[in-house]
């Protein structure tokens, strides 16, 4: 028997050679060897086999074993060479930490020594224990509450390697020990002179183990929760717990060691056992010879010492904890009892007491009653299970049968997903080699989590929209891992796809043809100097193409197509997890991954389009993938709606012909057949517009004069028509069928006039708020609408006043905001900056200023193909950035790609240039002419664009 438990000791995951992590992050190199150290070898020896390593602190001693102990502080004073072990450390450090949220520090009194030493005892010479007490004199905290916390905090970390916890109460000091593996049990010892005697602390201990063994937090279950009859399951309907929770992989046994260790054991007393094999001849195995009595308490945490009923996965344990409170909470003085949980054979059973395949040889399922055996009680504590989460819970009459999915520790770690929640889990240790990663891919790629999920029961499930847990898990094998951005990648590429289809046409589908792939199966599929390779293990590819009698047109429907989609849809995903994007082309597939740095390769030069090296494509992947980040691409939610509000600006031309928008056409169809009320109800025979008329005629007479001693470029009937119709025509209201024929004929008339713009020189253009006169100055320095020869033909007129009563002096406005509003201006604007080309600047003191000149921004950021650039001066940079934000976004959701640029042109957001230049003697003509206009413009200009 001794042979079985010093195998079972304790074994750091460290091969030789291989370095070993302590709670610092330190990494430390074991001495493998010791005979290499000569006379030293005996003196360094282990005397408890607690499964501490030897290390040399030469160069080392300032360096952590854990955050607040160094190895100085742990190290005999006397010897270069020390033991130590992680996971003692790691109870140490976790103690320091409870002490230090009361303000007081535990130091340690005594560490690792060496025989020569003459230590207190003959566990210092571990490395896995130590002397512990408080460094302050007055310290509030006593020593048994110093005992108490080590036990909260040390118990569950010592099981975590199959070890107990050994303490030894002084009366100023605790002595810490991690039990060898030739003990038995946990050891708590009181020393002359103690608050208590060692009976009393060793009865205090357990009390202790009790407490630490008690939920954090309890589920709520009010009495009306659901709750399950004799027969009855949950979920309903599912007859077969490995249905719901997924089946085993194989039998864990004793022999199979690191799955046995990854099993826990439950040692606290607030749970009864059966244990009814406890008398048996034998169990696990008869070379075994031995069965554990653990009806009262666990006899060890040595994997030999373990009790079989006590065992269970990890998950199992945290949820029968919270069970048993909720239990306790309930029925006064009554127990939840565990009748079976890991199950092994024995002499009464020698395959075990199960079928096989039962969810008990995995620790998963439990047989629950309680204490007082009344089965009255037994559909409430079917509820204490469905309410703490339970994967599947029996009532099989006389007792209560719970499982639980796979899960890694005891608290599942959720990743969600589109459109669900998955869990990471630990394979089997037969399997583990087909899942496990190689050093390398954990520090290359240890920004982002790879998890490994179970997909058994689960691979019809929905993970994305139209698409499975299967579509991306290696068909071959039950476990896979998977990035969410990779899912979420496929969704957005899917809806890209099919976003735009016309009402009836067919669903476009795009299949996973490869997602998640073993270590082992990827072999078969890429060589190491493919640039896939690896990328499919961790979780993070997919390889994609469409399939379905759909796809008609395999030259449009391509994998150029689906490279295209991906770059903008998944590159700002990945990017946003501080990741680049792969994509790759291939015959029929296109090759996506999330990796560290951006790639573009295409598998055959055929598949590029023609002429376009591999080298040009990638270059234009990259400038595609710039855009997206930056969300430039001009991609609207709804293709129809964006279209059918589309009104693309254009240059002056004498083919020019204004044609109302289908909304527009929408919104008149639907007023005059009376489905339509107007907010303002447009008139045109109004005393205003009476009194105006031979004002207005006046002004028309003018222009047409200016216009006629030119050449004009369209028949002089249709720009005079256009002429009368856009400055001789009256109404009111800013919207309406009276302002849709203005702007019809306004639009026309700057289109066909033969006074034009000037701004067709790249690099000229200039924008700025029309009532900010230090700003226009330096606006106009080059060139800007004011300079425009049509902008002088038209704005006298538009600013033009008459006298109402000819004997009074009030003048009023003939084109006023609230009697007759023009789109005239608006219209300018548009049209100038629809001639602009190059580099284009606005300047800007606020968010209202940039506000107020959104038209013409739009123009040349979203419809102008001719600009390159468009620098933004402004004085409050972050106010204006904030409405250029919210105006891309807009327009990039909103634009119709038939009619725009591919992208939002390059624009940035900058301090206004310091100084504001002189006026020119012509600025200062036109501002004298304009100083009257300036106040209803900034005003109709704000209610137009605001």
């Amino acid at each position: 028997m001794l042979v079985v438990k010093v195998l079972a000791a304790f074994v750091l995951l460290a091969t030789a050679q291989a370095e070993v992590e302590f709670p610092s992050g330190e990494m430390f190199e074991p001495i493998e060897d010791l005979s290499s150290l000569g006379a030293l070898e005996s003196e360094l020896q282990d005397p408890k086999n607690t499964g501490s390593q030897v290390y040399d602190s030469e160069g080392f001693e300032a360096f952590g074993l854990s955050l607040n102990f160094d190895v100085s502080d742990f190290k005999s004073p006397t010897s270069r060479y020390f033991r130590a072990h992680p996971a003692f450390m790691s109870c140490l450090q976790r103690t320091y930490n409870v002490l230090r949220r009361t303000e007081e520090t535990v130091v340690i009194a005594e560490g690792y020594r060496v025989a020569a030493d003459s230590p207190s005892d003959v566990y210092l010479q571990t490395g896995a224990a130590a002397v512990i007490q408080l460094e302050e004199e007055d310290a509030t905290t006593t020593i048994q509450e110093l005992a108490a916390i080590v036990i909260e905090i040390c118990v569950p970390i010592f099981q975590e390697v199959q070890g107990d916890i050994g303490l030894v109460l002084f009366s100023d000091k605790l002595q810490v020990q991690l039990q060898g593996a030739d003990e038995t049990g946990p050891l708590f010892r009181a020393e002359a002179g103690a608050s208590m005697n060692t009976a009393a602390f060793e009865t205090w201990a357990w009390g202790q183990i009790d407490e630490t063994y008690e939920p954090i937090s309890v589920p709520e279950c009010p009495a009306d929760a659901d709750s399950l009859a004799s027969g009855e399951t949950f979920p309903t309907g599912i007859t077969a717990p490995e249905d719901e929770v997924g089946d085993i992989d194989y039998p864990v046994t004793r022999d199979k060691v690191e799955d046995f260790k990854r099993l826990t054991q439950y040692p606290a007393s607030n749970i009864v056992f059966d244990n009814e094999e406890r008398s048996g001849a034998w169990c696990g195995s008869e070379d075994r010879g031995r069965c554990v009595d653990c009806s009262t308490r666990m006899l060890g945490s040595s994997l030999d010492d373990r009790c079989a009923d006590r065992v269970m996965s990890k998950a199992l344990l945290d949820h029968l904890r919270t069970v048993q409170r909720m239990v306790q909470d309930e029925f006064s003085g009554v127990k939840l009892k565990v009748l079976e949980a890991w199950d092994e054979p024995h002499a009464g059973a020698t395959t075990g007491d199960h079928p096989a395949g039962s969810l008990h040889y995995e620790g998963r399922a439990a047989k629950l009653t309680l204490s007082d055996g009344d089965a009255a009680k037994l559909p409430r504590l079917a509820a204490f299970c469905i309410c703490d989460g339970a994967g599947y819970v029996e009532n099989k009459g006389d007792h209560i049968l719970v499982a639980v999915q796979k899960q890694e520790g005891f608290t599942p770690t959720f990743i969600e997903f589109p459109e669900t929640t998955l869990f990471e889990v630990t394979p089997p240790a037969e399997m583990e080699g087909n899942y496990t990663l190689e050093p390398e891919q954990y520090t290359d790629n240890d920004t982002l989590p790879m998890p490994l999920f179970d997909s058994d029961k689960r691979e019809a499930e929905e993970i994305g929209a139209n698409v499975t847990i299967g579509d991306f898990k290696d068909p071959a094998a039950r476990y896979f891992r998977l990035s969410p951005q990779i899912v979420q990648c496929y969704e957005a590429v899917a809806l890209r796809e099919n976003k735009w289809n016309k009402l009836g046409e067919m669903y476009r589908h795009i299949a996973v043809l490869e997602g998640y792939l073993t270590t082992e199966n990827q072999g078969e599929y890429f060589n190491m100097s493919d640039p896939r390779y690896d990328r499919h293990t961790l979780g993070w590819a997919m390889r994609v193409g469409y399939y379905g009698d759909e796809i008609y047109d395999h030259e449009k429907y391509s994998p150029l197509r689906l490279a295209t989609f991906a770059v903008i849809k998944c590159g700002p995903l990945f990017d946003d997890i501080g990741k680049g994007i792969g994509v790759g082309l291939y015959r029929n597939s296109t090759f996506i991954d999330i990796r560290d740095d951006t790639e573009f390769w295409a598998d055959d030069p055929d598949l590029l389009p023609v002429n376009v090296t591999e080298s040009d494509w990638a270059g234009e992947m990259a400038m595609l993938l710039d855009y997206a980040i930056e969300g430039r691409i001009i991609e609207p939610d709804s293709l129809e709606r964006a279209c059918l509000h589309s009104d693309p600006p254009a240059k002056q031309s004498a083919e020019f012909q204004h044609v109302h928008v289908e909304a527009v056409k929408r919104r008149r169809r639907r007023r005059e057949a009376g489905e339509e009320e107007e907010v303002c109800i447009p008139r045109s025979d109004t005393e205003f517009c009476t009194e105006t008329t031979p004002h207005r005629e006046v002004e028309v007479a003018h222009i047409w004069g200016e216009v006629k001693r030119k050449h004009l470029f369209r028949p002089e009937a249709d720009v005079k028509a256009a002429l009368e119709g856009c400055f001789g025509a009256c109404g009111t209201c800013l919207e309406g069928a009276i302002m849709e024929d203005k702007t019809e004929h306004c639009n026309n008339f700057l289109h066909w006039v033969n006074f034009n713009f000037l701004n067709d020189e790249p690099d000229i253009t200039n924008f700025w708020a029309r009532d900010n006169q230090e700003l226009k100055a330096q606006a106009c320095r080059d060139h800007c609408i004011v300079k425009a020869p049509v902008f002088s033909l038209l704005a006298p007129s538009i600013e033009e006043l008459y006298r109402p009563d000819p004997k009074k002096s009030v003048q009023e406005q003939i084109y006023s905001m609230a009697n007759n509003p023009s789109p005239v201006m608006e219209l300018m604007q548009i049209i100038y900056a629809a001639h602009a080309s190059g580099k284009v600047e606005f300047y800007v003191e606020d968010a209202a200023e940039m506000q107020s000149l959104r038209a013409p921004l739009k123009v040349v950021l979203v419809f102008n193909k001719n600009v390159s650039e468009v620098i933004i001066n402004a004085v409050d940079v972050e106010a204006a950035e904030g409405v250029v934000q919210n105006l891309v976004f807009e327009w990039t959701k909103s634009s119709c790609p038939d009619d725009t640029r591919e992208f939002i042109t390059p624009f940035s957001i900058v301090e206004m240039p310091s100084g504001i230049a002189k006026r020119s003697p012509e600025h200062e003509i036109r501002e004298m002419m304009l100083e009257r206009h300036r106040n209803w413009e900034h005003d109709w200009i704000s209610s137009s664009f605001g």
